[in-house]
């Protein structure tokens, strides 16, 4: 369990003893030895900025995306966020098993895509297919103070965000104007777009940006000290109506976590080959907007400040929340108004359009005896 050590101050109080001159000498008797403490003797101030302490458990540190424990030299380190394309061109990914948190987002024509933020991005190969930039992705990557990356940008992004003033914590590396884009030649343009953790540590030594957090970032999300069952409606098949690649997931007891499925089939990592899973999966509820002279296609917009409702699934369980945009950022809570945590581990955020979030989504208890889906 976590725990805060304190060094406590011990207070030495000298004894004097009054002799009365019994004995030739009249001698004091000598001060017996007590065992030494170590004191602190420099006042702390108040603490204001919550990274003055830190919670260290044998040399590693709590991963703020995920409140699991990571090596220290991640301590303060900004992530990156990195767009993906979902498309059944663009299967399969590299990559996205290795994220904290990952939002999938509807885009143009009903499809989505994927925004998979990492602390530890060291340990991805590369990541691949990698799309254009939507506004209401880079907005969501200010929040996590992540240092954006992509290939392109919607007119909308590079009128307002990313050029602009509005959003001036936005540090972005964009593969089409910065050096860093690779196309595998197993695939067909515009699905075959990567970069490398190595070619984006160069951008961002090569534009200057910090690497650890601005002091506006505050921590996103709190999460419980260990696996904790919560009381709430089954929900260990989680169904995510989006039109095209429909997502579910399914929960399994004996590993604990959720595994995803889309169009069909497993949701596979290309790196290692492995079903991609989760330990949560937080539903946000907006109003998708068309945004009017941007974009034959239908651009969309999502305003993120402001308040809604969602859903959040864990052990196979699920509990009605709450959201809020606070102090540059997103939190959720209970219905009784508690700021929610979630249990240590990854955490997927599906945001759906609340329009059809009650014809749609489900949550459902598992066949007895179910045939796996086939590849």
């Amino acid at each position: 369990m976590r725990k805060i050590l304190y060094k406590a101050a011990a207070m030495v109080l000298g004894l004097s003893m009054l002799l009365t001159g019994c004995g030739a000498s009249g001698d004091a008797d000598e001060e017996p030895e007590l065992p030494s403490a170590e004191l602190s003797v420099t006042e702390t101030p108040m603490i204001t900025d919550p990274r003055a302490v830190t919670m260290i458990r044998d040399g590693k540190v709590e991963n703020p995306l995920t409140g699991t424990w990571i090596d220290k030299k991640y301590l303060y380190k900004r992530p990156i966020s990195v767009v993906y394309e979902n498309t059944e061109s663009s299967i399969p990914q590299y990559g996205i098993l290795y994220a904290d948190i990952v939002y999938e987002m509807l885009s143009e024509g009903n499809t989505t895509r994927l925004m998979p933020i990492f602390t530890r991005y060291d340990e991805v190969e590369k990541f691949l297919p990698i799309r254009s930039d939507l506004h209401y992705f880079d907005r969501k990557a200010v929040e996590y103070d992540a240092i954006h990356v992509f290939c392109g940008a919607s007119d909308y992004a590079n009128e307002n965000d990313l050029y602009e003033t509005k959003y001036p914590h936005l540090d972005f590396i964009d593969l089409i104007r910065d050096p860093g884009l690779n196309r595998d030649d197993s695939r067909f343009a515009p699905h075959n777009a990567y970069t490398t953790p190595s070619l984006i540590d160069a951008q961002i030594d090569e534009k200057g940006f910090s690497k650890t957090h601005h002091s506006y970032y505050t921590e996103n999300h709190k999460f419980r000290e260990e696996f904790t069952p919560i009381e709430g409606q089954v929900a260990e098949v989680v169904t995510i109506p989006y039109f095209y690649n429909r997502p579910w997931y399914e929960y399994d007891e004996e590993d604990e976590v959720y595994y995803r499925f889309q169009f069909g089939l497993r949701h596979r990592d290309y790196q290692d080959g492995y079903h991609i899973w989760c330990d949560n999966i937080l539903i946000q509820l907006v109003e998708y907007k068309e945004l009017e002279g941007y974009d034959s296609e239908g651009s969309l917009d999502v305003d993120w400040k402001g308040s809604g409702k969602g859903y959040y699934c864990t052990g196979g369980k699920m509990i009605h929340v709450t959201w809020k945009y606070e102090k540059n950022t997103t939190k959720w809570y209970t219905e009784n108004g508690e700021e929610l945590k979630l249990n240590p581990g990854k955490t997927w955020i599906e945001v759906f359009d609340e329009s059809l979030s009650s014809t749609g989504i489900t949550f459902e208890a598992k066949a007895e005896e179910e045939e796996e889906s086939e590849e």
